[in-house]
């Protein structure tokens, strides 16, 4: 349960660097784009690194609450504190969207997009 709550932490640690790294991009333009690209890339890269780790921490706490929710409903196991933490983790959105929306939008996109490719039958494996 630890690792799960620094999972979340670390989720959003992530997400905040992804938002910051890539606010210099609003009103985009392909020309502003490569200008900033070529000159700070190092920026972008951190921005990139961060979204593929958030991408991993918050993708896994999204599958778990959502197989913790189908335990639930089947009556096979109490979970409430994997999908506690789902709850949470889609808290974190929530505190990342005044720092900006469409950069929290792209994150959580991902997020759950990753969350769901990798939903699958958990029954024998204890991967979290």
């Amino acid at each position: 349960m630890l690792w799960k709550f620094f999972r979340l932490v670390i989720g959003l640690l992530c997400g905040y660097l992804f938002v910051l790294s890539l606010a210099a991009i609003f009103p985009f333009s392909s020309g502003g784009f490569l200008g900033e690209f070529i000159l700070n890339p190092f920026e972008y890269l951190a921005g990139a690194v961060a979204l593929v780790f958030g991408m991993y921490a918050l993708g896994g706490l999204i599958r778990d609450g959502g197989v913790a929710v189908i335990r639930a409903y089947k009556g096979n196991e109490n979970s409430v504190p994997d999908i506690i933490l789902a709850i949470a983790c889609l808290g974190s959105f929530y505190l990342l969207l005044p720092l900006g929306a469409w950069q929290t939008a792209v994150f959580f996109v991902f997020c759950l997009l990753y969350g769901m490719m990798s939903f699958s039958s958990t029954e024998g494996t204890n991967e979290s």
